[in-house]
């Protein structure tokens, strides 16, 4: 009887996910979304740092704004959704995210009920991504592991550095996300050259011999 962790990272399902990704440009949204996310992160810790800010509503104002960035890059560099039904996997993917981000905002909920001047619960956060991309190394790619190793690290520095946590949260997932976005662009260069040498036509191939 096989396992739902089987299930979902079978060959099949692994590489139907991958040409998905060529497909909707993952690879060049995940790397403006580094960008824009190493930015807003930026803004929270010159807030913190120089103008010595520390209110709830000016962060999160800040992360509103970086997750509509988030969804308008995803919908301009994939275009249109499909209307095929989404992959299992996909879906999977899709609930690791979701359940991180609700979590990240029960930390925020949690720290403001305790009463904390400064974000002392942020470093948790890069656990939380670390949990995120450990389960993902399990069911899609053992290369994700190098993100939970980045922000394992990043949340020990965070705690051991709290005034700026900020940059290196934002410094760290920049690593991540650029790092997942350039090594999709790089395995896509493979998959255009065959599908370019699949078309050429046996005329072509005449005259050029």
């Amino acid at each position: 009887m096989t396992s739902m962790w089987e299930e979902l990272s079978t060959p099949a399902q692994r590489g139907q996910l991958l040409r998905l990704a060529r497909r909707r440009r993952w690879g060049l949204s995940l790397l403006l979304v580094g960008w824009l996310h190493l930015l807003a992160f930026s803004i929270c810790y010159y807030m913190t740092i120089v103008c010595h800010y520390n209110g709830a509503p000016g962060y999160l104002t800040v992360w509103a704004a970086e997750l509509c960035g988030m969804a308008l890059i995803f919908r301009l560099c994939g275009g249109p959704r499909s209307a095929e039904a989404p992959l299992p996997l996909g879906r999977f993917v899709v609930r690791i995210w979701t359940a991180y981000f609700l979590l990240s905002f029960n930390l925020c909920s949690l720290n403001a009920l305790r009463g904390h001047i400064m974000f002392e619960l942020f470093p948790a956060m890069a656990s939380l991504g670390s949990f995120a991309f450990l389960v993902m190394s399990f069911v899609i790619d053992r290369r994700f592991y190098a993100a939970v190793l980045v922000l394992f690290a990043a949340g020990l520095l965070e705690a051991a550095n709290l005034p700026h946590a900020f940059l290196v949260f934002g410094l760290a997932w920049w690593l991540v996300l650029n790092g997942v976005g350039i090594g999709l662009l790089w395995r896509r260069r493979p998959a255009l050259r065959q599908s370019a040498s699949a078309g050429s036509s046996p005329a072509r191939l005449y005259v050029a011999h």
